[in-house]
């Protein structure tokens, strides 16, 4: 799991189809996932990318619960409300 990061973008070896990016002109908080409509600052998109990457792993959530919990916690989240969006985004994608 690689997160790419420049100073405007956030893109993830395993999620290509999801991104962050920073908002021109805009101080913090200045940054956007494309699965949730909040701003953010930078660290808070870190997680989200983070988090996407390991939500989207095969396998059980549960092997990276306490995690994810942390991840989405710094989102002011809950997993399954991030499950939620992201699995919304793929519907949407399958539609579009």
């Amino acid at each position: 799991m690689t997160i790419y990061e420049c100073s405007r973008s956030m893109t993830s070896s395993v999620t290509p189809d999801e991104w962050a990016w920073r908002m021109v002109g805009h101080n913090e908080p200045a940054w956007r996932l494309s699965w949730s409509p909040n701003q953010l600052t930078r660290e808070q998109a870190w997680a989200g990318m983070q988090l996407q990457e390991i939500l989207s792993l095969p396998g059980p959530v549960s092997d990276h619960d306490a995690h994810a919990r942390a991840l989405a916690d710094q989102l002011g989240l809950t997993v399954q409300q991030i499950l939620h969006l992201l699995h919304q985004r793929m519907l949407d994608r399958r539609h579009s």
